[in-house]
């Protein structure tokens, strides 16, 4: 019940946001990630289409593309099951039930062979726990990856508003190593 409130609340303020304070942030976010990041080691990419007021990606893609990497989108299966699409410039791209767009090619990847995921979220907690919006579908896709001996690099862009200074995470929430903020940088690992 309290992540509930703690998302109502975030996303509430989320809309709050003008379109001025986005842009300028997306870029500036964008930025720091691409000069914190080693994108041009990274083979494998995981990026996504945002939803509602998500920081924007498109200049870590371009990024990326510019140095051949392979960029990778998420895909939701079935009411519990999301994969990972590989981009290509031929992609047939729709909306799935919630209207987040998606790749509909076959090329999945498996997470464990990712180098770096960028994946969004509604808030994180003073320990980096993510709060999606609730469908489970991030939690469920990644939770092998703290068995594997090697992980991801797991980077969360978003804005200091959804940030929290609590700790609300639960055992099988997603867990960032870094997060990129308008005016901060903040690492968990």
């Amino acid at each position: 019940m309290v992540k509930n409130n703690i998302r109502k609340s975030l996303l509430k303020q989320g809309q709050l946001l003008s379109k001025k304070f986005i842009s300028k942030n997306n870029r500036l976010i964008q930025d720091i990630a691409i000069n914190e990041i080693d994108i041009k080691s990274s083979k494998n990419n995981l990026l996504y289409f945002p939803y509602r007021k998500e920081v924007c990606v498109d200049k870590i893609k371009h990024e990326l593309k510019r140095f051949s990497k392979n960029i990778y989108m998420p895909r939701i299966i079935s009411e519990k099951e999301m994969k990972f699409n590989l981009l290509t410039d031929e992609d047939f791209i729709e909306k799935n039930i919630y209207g987040i767009r998606e790749i509909t090619n076959e090329n999945f990847l498996d997470p464990v062979f990712f180098n770096t995921m960028f994946i969004p979220f509604v808030g994180v907690d003073s320990s980096g726990s993510r709060l999606g919006y609730g469908g489970g579908y991030f939690d469920r896709a990644l939770s092998d990856l703290n068995s594997y001996k090697s992980r991801p690099f797991i980077v969360g862009l978003g804005y200091d508003y959804q940030v929290l200074s609590s700790t609300f995470g639960e055992p099988h929430d997603i867990k960032y190593d870094i997060v990129i903020t308008e005016s901060r940088i903040l690492s968990f690992s």
